[in-house]
């Protein structure tokens, strides 16, 4: 049984929205995706995908332009973004205490097959923050078998 993928597309300007067969036309012809579904909604379309990993291409960067183009902006629902992140606990604090950025820049530099969308830090804790990457299996093989940070796996995640 396949797992449908459902993507949230908001209208970037509610006054003017696009009409149902410019949004299929686009994203079947143009961007060749299988969209089986649309749904309008208070502000946007529901698009519902056929698998899981489809939804992943309608937030590449030409997919986005495109998109964008006629008006509408992809947006991830909560529980693909849960699924594409892992907490990390139990972090030293002397990694910890590095900014955002530089984690992100660590993280990527030391693990080049996982591509980090965004840290979150939870207020001044050092010891645990958030990763949430591009796919699902980036998430899933970090879970999986750590993630290497300044010569060694520091990274406790669950």
């Amino acid at each position: 049984m396949p797992q449908f993928g459902k993507l949230l597309l908001r209208f970037l300007n509610p006054r003017e929205p696009p009409d149902k067969p410019k949004v299929f036309q686009t994203i079947q012809k143009h961007l060749k995706l299988p969209l089986t579904g649309l749904r309008e909604v208070g502000s946007g379309y529901n698009a519902f995908m056929e698998f899981e990993s489809d939804v992943e291409k309608l937030l590449t960067q030409k997919a986005t332009s495109t998109l964008a183009f006629i008006g509408l902006e992809a947006r991830l629902p909560p529980e693909i973004r849960a699924q594409r992140s892992v907490v990390c606990r139990q972090i030293d604090s002397w990694i910890g205490g590095k900014s955002v950025d530089e984690l992100k820049q660590e993280i990527t530099h030391r693990n080049p097959h996982l591509e980090v969308r965004e840290i979150i830090k939870f207020g001044q804790y050092t010891h645990v923050f958030k990763i949430e990457f591009a796919t699902i299996n980036m998430a899933s093989h970090a879970l999986q078998h750590g993630i290497l940070c300044e010569h060694r796996k520091s990274l406790s995640i669950f």
